[in-house]
């Protein structure tokens, strides 16, 4: 039972990888930094030997790459039990003037265009076996609630929620189709969170010190609670729950008290 995710070097695609990984999943790591994955990679084979880890680096900036990922997936693998795309970028900007054309284009396209991409081309190893693979998309809050200086990342992610939208219309009518979910981690403690609130706070936008306050009195999610809410989702709602869903991570830790593995 196969999974892909992206982004799986740190944060919650790190915590994921290695959630699954405990519940039987064998793992495809994909994400920027090769040496990232390979971390995460040798703590699953050290502590679960009988799981089976590939990891492959990408670019998902760059079409070419996120395509040659694809391809090296479905070379390895028949089926693909879920695809988790947790990779996402933007930086923020002091307001609209200074936002940079060349950081918005990157959002969208690891944000958006990267996951329509390998969506498509995974489509032969998500169409094979007897149940129907899982698709989750990792959203944002900020996706319907615009700030200053977050037009990057807002903005794509709001594309991605229609992305969503679009492929469970499409997948509806797709014999043997996936299933698609997006979930909504809300705040987590992680290493990009806070080096976007450092970035923030150095560029006085009004959410930073909001975000920082939060972080520091504890109120958000670990990475591991987030990874644990997505995992149930992905393991134990039922296709027709899941399908075109939208689910809240705090939502799920407070009503099935995650604790975190």
């Amino acid at each position: 039972m196969w999974a892909l995710i992206t982004g799986a070097g740190s944060g919650i695609g790190r915590a994921l990888a290695l959630e699954l990984a405990g519940r039987g999943y064998d793992l495809i790591l994909a994400g920027r930094t090769a040496s990232r994955l390979e971390q995460v990679a040798e703590i699953i084979r050290r502590d679960l030997p009988a799981r089976q880890v590939m990891t492959l680096p990408a670019e998902l900036a760059d079409p070419a790459s996120t395509r040659e990922l694809a391809l090296q997936v479905c070379e390895s693998v028949d089926h693909l039990a879920a695809f988790v795309h947790c990779a996402g970028v933007g930086e923020p900007a002091a307001d609209f003037a200074s936002l940079q054309l060349h950081d918005f284009q990157e959002a969208l396209a690891v944000n958006v265009s990267a996951p329509l991409l390998l969506t498509q081309s995974l489509l032969p190893v998500l169409r094979q076996g007897g149940t129907a693979a899982r698709i989750a998309m990792i959203g944002a809050g900020m996706d319907k609630h615009a700030q200053p200086g977050t037009g990057s990342y807002g903005i794509s992610k709001m594309a991605l929620r229609r992305l969503v939208q679009q492929l469970t219309v499409e997948f509806g009518l797709m014999e043997g189709g996936p299933v698609v979910s997006l979930f909504q981690p809300g705040l987590v403690d992680t290493p990009g969170i806070r080096n976007h609130v450092k970035k923030a706070l150095k560029l006085e936008l009004p959410h930073g010190q909001w975000l920082n306050d939060r972080l520091g009195s504890g109120q958000c999610l670990t990475a591991e609670q987030a990874a644990s809410a997505l995992a149930f989702t992905l393991a134990e709602v039922p296709d027709s729950e899941f399908d075109g869903a939208e689910f809240s991570a705090t939502d799920l830790v407070d009503s099935l008290s995650f604790g975190g593995s």
